[in-house]
């Protein structure tokens, strides 16, 4: 016997009936319905379906659906056409028209005809045929049988009854995404009304989740190319190391370690903005895709990995975060990784975000028996002389994320335990709501993360109250927002970012 799978089915619904008749087919099939949607007032004629059941009952019950017009496999509706019947006044001439009509699978937008009337023997006509070849066979066999008088096909806006919300949906995430093909589009609607559907139990309006979901989109693309720019801080460590901080417009920052044995990235920020941060690699003289001895990456949010693929350089990374990557979930690992908000925001994201991982990654190895503060040491390198511990976190915002101290040098790279949000820009901030509205929360275990937090804290404060005592002060690198140090409890840049464009 077959394992049971998941599947899911958008629905042309062009009555009411209709989703009876759906539902009837589906529980026919010996599936069992998960999920469904449908808002006559949005889109009249669209339903999405998540079902169970196994490999032959989902076979049997997609091509049921396909054979009574039911089954949408593609997110391009017919055309309109409007026309008017002359209608003799014979008994039945209506059903004989509208059973021509069912014949041909059409929807019908509006119908009107009343011999009392100013045209007593007009039969106006607005529809859609399921199949638009059978469009003008459709008229030809009634006009064998009543004059027809065409107004007009694809008669836009001015005839639209509602039901193109989700073909003009689809078109504008296909332009985000530089076109998408069928069905893959259709799989993307199904998942982003279903996160809207979610949302609405925390109160938010379906349609404005959808639209939140394209802005985010819309966002990235237009802060590449000649919308890119950066924030950047260029701090000297010691005479053989210097720190790079590269805030992109969205998402993460990318941190660049340059000394003469070795030049290490830590993140590399979305891949959308890959060309445009080569560009800027290159203005700061810090070479290509060929020029890094390592790539290290501290979690598997796409903002903070997606780039990774486009390097020539070896990739090292926790177990977690490479099965997050794999999983194309970020919530892999913890207790809501079953969870529908994170599951869709991951593919969503990293869809727009043109996230490219790398083919294959080192692992670092399990945490060992010493310690830095509550944060196991699971392994060290060396740059520029200097000796760097990557630190084992409790998975609060996300599984298998890892914390960077050089602790001769007076650097601690937090991730995004430890952000300094309050000197993002405006835009930054704004384009991080996204992530929190259509997540609810950015940590995937909300009350572990705010013990890690204070862990972390601790640690840092320790370290810098050390490092004070010769003169040094601890750098926080955060994961989104300057570098940057404590002062009187509140994170302020050690240095004024500079502005870069291409």
């Amino acid at each position: 016997m077959s394992q049971d799978r998941n599947e899911f089915f958008v629905i042309r619904i062009p009555d009411t009936g209709s989703l009876l008749d759906a539902v009837r087919i589906i529980a026919a099939s010996g599936l069992t319905i998960t999920r469904c949607h449908f808002n006559r007032s949005l889109d009249p004629v669209t339903a999405f379906f998540s079902v169970s059941g196994d490999e032959w009952a989902c076979t049997r019950g997609a091509q049921a659906l396909l054979d009574d017009g039911y089954l949408q496999t593609t997110v391009t509706y017919p055309k309109s056409v409007q026309f008017t019947v002359i209608v003799p006044e014979i008994p039945g001439t209506l059903h004989r028209i509208l059973t021509i009509l069912d014949t041909y699978n059409a929807e019908i937008s509006s119908l009107s005809f009343d011999n009392r009337g100013k045209y007593p023997d007009a039969l106006h006509i607005m529809l859609r045929v399921l199949n638009p070849d059978k469009t003008e066979e459709l008229i030809r066999t009634i006009e064998a049988e009543y004059p027809v008088k065409i107004e007009g096909y694809d008669c836009g806006d001015s005839c639209d009854d509602g039901s193109l919300f989700y073909v003009r949906y689809a078109a504008r995430v296909s332009e985000i995404l530089d076109g998408v093909e069928n069905p893959h589009i259709l799989e993307l609607l199904h998942q982003f009304s279903h996160v809207a559907q979610q949302l609405t139990e925390y109160g938010k309006e379906y349609q404005d989740v959808l639209e939140q979901i394209l802005l985010n989109g819309k966002r990235l693309k237009e802060t590449t190319g000649d919308g890119f720019y950066a924030d950047v801080q260029k701090i000297a460590l010691a005479d053989t190391l210097t720190l790079y901080c590269f805030q992109l417009p969205g998402g993460g920052s990318i941190f660049v370690i340059d000394a003469p044995d070795e030049r290490i990235m830590i993140d590399t920020g979305y891949g959308i903005y890959h060309e445009d941060v080569l560009r800027m690699f290159a203005a700061y003289g810090l070479g290509g895709k060929d020029d890094f001895t390592r790539i290290i990456l501290t979690h598997g949010d796409t903002d903070h990995c997606g780039a990774a693929g486009f390097f020539n350089a070896p990739v090292y990374t926790h177990e977690g975060t490479w099965d997050i990557i794999k999983t194309n979930n970020r919530a892999w690992g913890a207790t809501t990784q079953d969870l529908v908000l994170e599951q869709v925001y991951t593919v969503m994201i990293n869809l727009f975000a043109r996230m490219t991982p790398p083919e294959e990654v080192t692992l670092l190895p399990g945490p060992g028996v010493v310690k830095r503060g509550e944060f196991p040491v699971l392994s060290t390198f060396n740059a520029g002389g200097y000796n760097f511990e990557i630190l084992e976190g409790h998975g609060g915002h996300q599984h298998g994320l890892i914390y960077i101290l050089c602790k001769e040098a007076g650097v601690l790279f937090t991730s995004d335990t430890i952000l300094n949000l309050k000197h993002l820009s405006p835009e930054r901030s704004a384009y991080n709501n996204f992530a929190v509205y259509l997540v609810t929360t950015v940590n995937v275990d909300p009350d572990l993360v705010k013990s890690e937090r204070k862990a972390l804290a601790k640690l840092a404060l320790e370290l810098d109250q050390e490092l004070q005592e010769s003169g040094k002060r601890l750098l926080y690198c955060c994961g989104h927002g300057p570098v940057s140090v404590m002062e009187n409890g509140e994170l302020t840049p050690v240095t004024e970012p500079a502005t870069y464009r291409h």
